[in-house]
């Protein structure tokens, strides 16, 4: 069956001729400023981001802190105190190892390892297999360092090794070690040879109670040669999208799975052996040697403004238990966030400002905002505890501009309490289809000018193929247009190790131990920050449609239900009856009873029953459909391609409050059209659907409930000027799969160049970047001829750039 739902199919059909677009730039009607911060990077660690990620450490489990993390998930309970650790003896050596936490290193540091060496032979000990393997690359230096001590006092010294897989010595040197106290011990080796499954061994031949924590193995290049640096093929990807801002230290793991392993700052700064190491919410150890120290530090390296989140004494809300600190113990948590400031701000005698001086930056980070929230739930709690953060940072910083929460998904549920909080923007978050951002590149143009600000702080369209960056690069051009208003945007998730990804739907970079991906994504997102320009131009576009271009509803039919039981009877497509016992159940307890259709699980949710019978472009769907129990209505299912990809009539929806049309693309759903409604339980109704190529009518009782006609497919167009520069900045994104021409006119200004440098991102719309094809989708650059009035093309899936010098 032709597969109508292909994201962004519903866009365009087949056209003889190439469609025109026409364009007119205003040169001389700036419409809005755009914020010097616009784009920037969401970092989080996920997907193993920062530990075997963007921090340049090697070792896995340095100070033997791992134990099995809470929760389900059964990658998760594998950890324990010697993850990553195993034995090492060489002739006729003989050990036991033991984590014990008798005499600690520190009070943040309670476990460490106890090497008993009965026979120190040529050498007894542990090794450390990093993360799938250390990588180790010839001729460069690698600083290791560990903390050790006898119980017995003997002080024997101690061999350390990087070795391969077999064995073989690839660099070595000798370390004193401890008496009965710890005692620090480090040098710098270098590799002989290349090595991506290397171990870093620590033996010894002396004999007794042997005490190490703290074993670290970290390249002495790293990004701009900080000591506890980052890896620099990482964090160069960063540099090289020039970001202008830096939110960091991620979205769900600030407020944490519970109020056990929220993400305090405090303990993440001073001496990396000092720092209180955690678990995160994606199910692994984070050990806060990158911390916020870093972060700032990070954020300097690359030019970006600092954006740290904080969490406001509530824990996620998509994890129970949901968990609030009381009330009358919120103090120290609104109390960190004060401090944060003066950690990054506050002069070198205040308590914290001392603090970043003695870690070796006694000069202030020059931090501006502050995220306060990360998708809190409208919660009477969070509205309880959100104003004590707001009144006690303005109290003490009132310069600090402070970006509130607007809740998760595109209805911004919180958006009305950051209003009255008054804060200065609002941070708004959503993962949706590509044809969702194409066809709401107008979302901002009727926001209230009054209002907060808007922070786009994570979005995506759930997927790294190219037509998921253009359909992002169609929403980018509605943000500049809006930019009076939409202060801050940046992508989510930043990172994703190919080997342990827990976020699969998208992420920017890919990585591996020696390899780095861009994705057509990475693309957009450079070359938006790249070509900003100062100011929006006010620009006309008018697109020709031809009617062939509509898309059809074809497909399967069937039904369904949300947190609902229901009946249905009488369905005919076409006038012709369908017979349910041909239907085929997705989820759910479908089944003939009575002469009805049912599905009595009141607790499934979202489940449809398909029949083999489908509509053409034009079709007629009837049914009688009854609640018998639960939360909400019935589902209507129509243009059905398969159980991920679908459209459906929700009646009494979102809590029997609303009816709207949905769809469904790849499994991720969002209303094209919505009104308020309910049914009432155990009454029949008489549900029909109407469909033809645009359109949609539904009807309850013959009573027409929505008439939807599909809105003209848009191309993106961003206009901007660039004042250092006297140049405008054209932006021109096709999200169709057809190709189209476009006649671009400027008004108000003369073009100084006949031609000009063209940037390209275009190809198969499902084509996409992998470890073994990193290049496979990446910008071309090309000369393109320009005058005041000139035509370029646009080709299906495609994003161009152009830069044009005015007289």
């Amino acid at each position: 069956m032709r597969r109508l739902f292909a994201i962004l199919a519903l866009l365009t059909c087949a056209a003889a001729t190439a469609q025109q677009v026409d364009i007119t730039v205003h040169v001389d009607q700036p419409a809005a400023e755009i914020s010097p911060h616009l784009y920037g990077l969401f970092f989080e660690d996920i997907n193993f981001s920062a530990d075997g990620g963007l921090y340049a450490e090697l070792v896995q489990n340095r100070s033997f802190e791992y134990y099995p993390v809470p929760g389900g998930n059964p990658l998760s309970q594998r950890y324990h105190p010697l993850y990553a650790w195993e034995r090492v003896t060489h002739g006729d050596a003989a050990c036991e190892l033991q984590v014990e936490k008798g005499i600690p290193l520190n009070r943040n540091n309670t476990s460490y390892l106890a090497v008993r060496v009965r026979r120190g032979g040529e050498g007894a000990g542990v090794q450390n297999l990093g993360f799938d393997g250390i990588r180790l690359d010839k001729g460069d230096e690698y600083r290791v360092s560990l903390y050790s001590r006898w119980e017995d006092g003997r002080g024997a010294p101690l061999q350390v090794e990087l070795v391969d897989a077999d064995g073989k010595s690839l660099a070595s040197t000798e370390l004193e070690a401890g008496g009965r106290d710890w005692r620090k011990s480090e040098a710098v080796i270098t590799a002989k040879a290349n090595c991506d499954d290397a171990r870093l061994a620590v033996t010894t031949t002396g004999r007794g109670k042997l005490c190490l924590d703290m074993i670290s193995l970290l390249p002495v290049k790293t990004f701009k040669g900080r000591e506890n640096g980052l890896r620099v093929d990482l964090a160069q990807s960063l540099a090289d999208l020039n970001p202008k801002f830096f939110r960091f230290p991620g979205g769900c793991i600030a407020h944490g799975q519970g109020l056990e392993n929220v993400y305090r700052w405090k303990d993440s700064v001073g001496d990396v052996a000092e720092r209180r190491a955690n678990w995160n919410r994606w199910g692994y150890h984070q050990t806060y040697g990158l911390g916020y120290f870093e972060y700032f530090q990070l954020c300097e390296d690359i030019g970006a403004t600092p954006l740290p989140v904080l969490p406001v004494g509530v824990s996620c809300g998509f994890t129970p238990p949901y968990q609030c600190v009381p009330i009358e113990e919120i103090g120290p948590w609104v109390q960190d966030a004060v401090d944060l400031i003066e950690f990054a701000n506050g002069p070198v005698d205040s308590k914290w400002g001392k603090l970043r001086a003695e870690m070796g930056h006694p000069e202030p980070f020059g931090m501006e905002f502050i995220c306060l929230g990360n998708e809190e739930h409208d919660t009477p709690e969070f509205a309880e505890r959100f104003p004590y953060f707001v009144e006690a940072v303005r109290k003490a910083y009132p310069d600090i501009k402070i970006i509130g929460t607007s809740g998760l998904g595109p209805g911004i549920p919180l958006y009305r309490q950051m209003q009255r909080q008054d804060v200065y923007s609002s941070d708004e978050h959503y993962y949706e289809s590509p044809d969702w951002f194409v066809q709401h590149q107008d979302r901002f143009d009727d926001f209230d000018r009054n209002a907060p600000k808007i922070f786009v702080g994570e979005y995506a369209s759930r997927g790294n193929r190219l037509q998921n960056a253009v359909a992002e690069a169609a929403y980018l051009t509605g943000i500049e247009r809006n930019a009076d208003i939409v202060d801050m945007a940046c992508y989510a998730p930043l990172f994703a190790d190919v080997n342990h990804t827990q976020w699969n739907a998208a992420n920017l970079i890919h990585f591996d131990k020696r390899n780095l991906v861009k994705t057509p994504n990475y693309y957009v997102q450079q070359l938006f920050a790249k070509n900003k320009g100062d100011q929006f131009l006010t620009t006309d576009i008018e697109q020709k449609i031809n009617q062939q271009d509509l898309p059809e509803y074809a497909g399967a039919v069937g039904v369904g239900s949300w947190s609902t039981a229901v009946a249905v009877r009488n369905a005919r497509l076409n006038g012709e009856p369908l017979d349910p016992s041909d239907w085929t159940a997705h989820g759910g307890d479908f089944g003939v009873q009575d002469g009805e259709y049912r599905q009595t699980d009141e607790q499934a949710q979202g489940v449809i029953s398909i029949a083999p019978a489908e509509a053409g472009a034009e079709a007629t769907y009837e049914l009688e459909a009854r609640k018998l129990s639960g939360a909400e209505g019935v589902l209507l299912v129509f243009g059905c391609d398969d159980p991920e990809n679908y459209f459906w009539w929700n009646v009494g929806g979102w809590g029997n409050t609303q009816h709207a049309i949905e769809h469904c693309v790849d499994g991720s759903k969002y209303a094209i059209i919505e009104t308020r409604g309910s049914i009432e339980t155990d009454r029949w109704y008489k549900l029909r659907v109407e469909t033809e190529p645009g359109r949609i009518r539904c009807y309850l009782d013959g009573e027409l409930v929505h008439d939807y006609q599909h809105p003209t497919p848009k191309v993106g167009v961003s206009s901007t000027f660039d004042k250092q520069t006297g140049e405008v900045i054209l932006k021109l994104v096709n999200p169709s799969t057809e190709d189209l021409k476009a006649q671009v006119s400027l008004s108000g200004g003369k073009v100084q160049a006949k031609s000009v440098d063209s940037i390209l991102l275009t190809g198969s719309p499902s084509a996409a970047n992998s470890i073994e094809e990193p290049d496979n989708v990446e910008p071309t650059t090309s000369q393109v001829d320009v005058s005041d009035s000139f035509a370029v093309d646009m080709p299906a899936s495609s994003v161009r750039v152009l830069r044009l010098p005015l007289e």
